[in-house]
């Protein structure tokens, strides 16, 4: 169970200020300024000017947008395909499996929202395994394509979500063009890009190490090669090269055209990244660890039993072993899967019996967590409880 931090209610769309009424501020501004009104005080004008324009701020004109629990990536691509939506303050209402409006609100919401679309995405729009590319499709055409890029865009301009399945060799390539492309940095994406079966293959290739007599290690190495499309004999002499060519198709060629739809809209991230090395820095922050995890808690357990409890929780989460397990523990507290925050605040309830479960802030990553746990498998049951489950409403103010 999971919380939203609640904000005040909005109209649909709040827009720019006239122009009539801009004049007209500005007019009532300088006013007091420049002291046109006698009963203030007189300037000199050799230090005062006649008239000082003062700039009135222009709030983002806020929108409101709902899209439905089970069918996010349709709604949200659908929703952008407008491009004003990119100079506009989303916020999201989420429309859960029964029709009914979810109460949840904040940026908690959004982090959800993304994790869910992209989480999606990567199966029906990408290839690939550890790292992915997007792939044509006949029933996705250049607007569709254009929503998928504003989403990734404005995805971390609102809440510094990014998709880091995403191949940092083909973003590199968005961001400065094929000649930023080094071969190191394909061959590095290409064995992320492939199985763990055919890296295995390939790395003994990259190190000297392959048997090339040796028909068996041989058969499945032209098996591998040939699912790429491998039109030539390879050897230990070519095979580098061999290599480095079918990682460009793989992670250049084959999505240039949707490379084409987004890069100039994806450019508006270069600020944030000066360099290859920025894009490498980021993916590494974002993914979770138990190490990172660890060393955000924030807690002041007061008793035994708080102490008993925050020591049980430290134990699970140095048993969540796979990346799977890390990403449902950080979705659960942080509304993502990624590590968008840099502390956890641990509060301790006295929550008992069957009313007994962590509770989770996403907003502003807190967890409330009972202290009445008797022993770490009762923590664990109950954690594990809830992350087995793929279906979190958020039904908490």
């Amino acid at each position: 169970m999971q919380l939203w931090c609640p904000t005040p209610a909005q109209p649909y769309c709040v827009p720019f200020p006239t122009e009539a009424e801009t004049l007209h501020q500005n007019t009532e501004l300088n006013d007091v300024e420049t002291g046109s009104n006698s009963d203030i005080f007189h300037a000199s004008s050799e230090h005062v000017p006649v008239s000082v324009s003062v700039p009135v701020p222009q709030l983002l004109p806020k929108r409101i947008i709902q899209v439905h629990r089970l069918n996010i990536k349709k709604d949200l691509i659908d929703l952008f395909r407008d491009p004003l939506i990119m100079s506009q303050d989303i916020e999201i209402i989420v429309i859960d499996a029964r029709g009914v409006e979810e109460v949840g609100r904040g940026v908690g919401l959004l982090r959800d929202v993304f994790s869910l679309f992209w989480k999606e995405t990567y199966d029906s729009l990408f290839v690939g395994e550890n790292e992915r590319v997007p792939f044509v499709r006949h029933d996705y055409q250049r607007d569709e394509w254009v929503a998928v890029g504003r989403i990734l865009v404005k995805g971390y301009l609102t809440c510094q979500y990014l998709p880091v399945l995403l191949s940092q060799t083909f973003l590199a390539c968005l961001f400065w063009g094929e000649s930023a492309v080094t071969s190191a940095m394909l061959t590095q994406s290409f064995r992320n890009y492939i199985s763990v079966d055919e890296k295995c293959l390939i790395d003994k290739c990259l190190a000297g190490d392959m048997k090339w007599d040796d028909e068996d290690e041989m058969s499945q190495l032209l098996e591998v090669f040939s699912n790429y499309d491998c039109r030539i004999i390879v050897n230990s002499e070519n095979i580098i090269q061999v290599i480095e060519e079918i990682a460009h198709k793989e992670l250049l060629q084959k999505p240039q055209y949707i490379a084409d739809c987004w890069k100039d809209i994806v450019s508006t991230l270069l600020p944030s990244f000066p360099d290859f090395a920025a894009i490498s820095k980021r993916y590494e922050f974002l993914i979770p660890s138990t190490s990172k995890i660890l060393s955000c808690l924030e807690a002041n357990p007061e008793s035994d039993g708080e102490r008993d409890s925050l020591k049980f929780l430290k134990r699970y989460i140095k048993g969540l072993d796979t990346p799977q397990k890390l990403s449902k523990f950080v979705r659960f507290i942080g509304g993502s899967e990624l590590m968008l925050f840099d502390a956890v605040q641990v509060n301790f309830t006295n929550l008992s019996g069957l009313g007994r479960r962590p509770i989770a802030h996403t907003c502003n990553t807190v967890l409330e967590l009972s202290s009445t746990y008797q022993s770490f498998p009762e923590l664990r049951e109950e954690f594990s409880a809830i992350l087995a489950s793929d279906y979190w409403e958020m039904d908490i103010v």
